[in-house]
């Protein structure tokens, strides 16, 4: 008699959990993932920052080159000053030091924003290039401006107007004018000379600006402008 046997096979149960390998490994691609992503947005952050900082100066320089356009095209010169008087009350002046000119003038572009103040809306400004009083590595534009024609000359409008700074970190400005009579660009123009124009304004005004750059190069800014008010002005007329 043959007795036969009958093995019963037990089926394995499918694993649906991970092992502590896999979990590691999984940890480990999620973690370099999100330090390439951290890694991609803090460049896109720095480069957002810096094209930012690099448009905000570019447009404080375009800015004043504006101003310095729109003020010197006011310019005028004028006859009329107190019976005896030897100073000039409108002048002007640009002197040519180099690489850091000066430039003073009388002109309408003073803004008064207070009624009946006690102000005109012709003064003398001047730009000039100075070094920062805490900082002497670092040169800055400034600005003065009186309140009203002062007769004073170029050297001395300080005492009557405080400096300001128009431009940060400026390398150099200089300018040029052109003379119409003779057909050629000048270094100075000097009104209050007499052995220079004493009558007289340029027609065009040229002004450079340096500066150096984000990768620390000097660069240039360079402007003309044309002043229409070319004859002398005589109020009692």
């Amino acid at each position: 008699m043959t007795i036969m046997t009958s093995m019963t096979t037990r089926k394995r149960r499918p694993s649906y959990g991970m092992t502590l390998i896999e979990s590691l490994v999984a940890l480990a691609i999620v973690s370099m993932m999100l330090v390439s992503v951290w890694s991609s947005f803090g460049s896109t952050v720095i480069a957002m920052e810096s094209t930012e900082k690099i448009q905000d100066r570019y447009n404080t320089l375009r800015n004043a080159m504006d101003r310095m356009a729109t003020e010197v095209s006011m310019s005028f010169l004028s006859f009329n000053r107190p019976v005896g008087e030897t100073r000039q009350y409108t002048f002007f002046e640009g002197r040519h030091e180099g690489e850091s000119d000066s430039l003073t003038f009388s002109n309408f572009a003073h803004l008064r924003v207070r009624k009946d103040s006690d102000e005109s809306d012709q003064s003398i400004i001047q730009y000039v290039i100075e070094a920062d009083p805490e900082d002497g590595k670092r040169k800055h534009l400034y600005r003065r401006e009186t309140k009203r024609l002062t007769g004073d000359l170029p050297e001395q409008v300080y005492r009557f107007a405080p400096a300001y700074v128009l431009c940060e970190d400026v390398e150099s400005l200089e300018f040029r004018y052109w003379d119409a009579t003779r057909n050629e660009w000048l270094e100075e123009w000097r009104t209050t000379a007499l052995d220079a124009q004493p009558d007289r304004l340029p027609l065009r005004v040229e002004i450079k600006l340096g500066f150096y750059d984000e990768a620390d190069e000097l660069v240039y800014f360079v402007s003309q402008v044309a002043l229409p008010v070319q004859e002398k002005i005589d109020l009692e007329k």
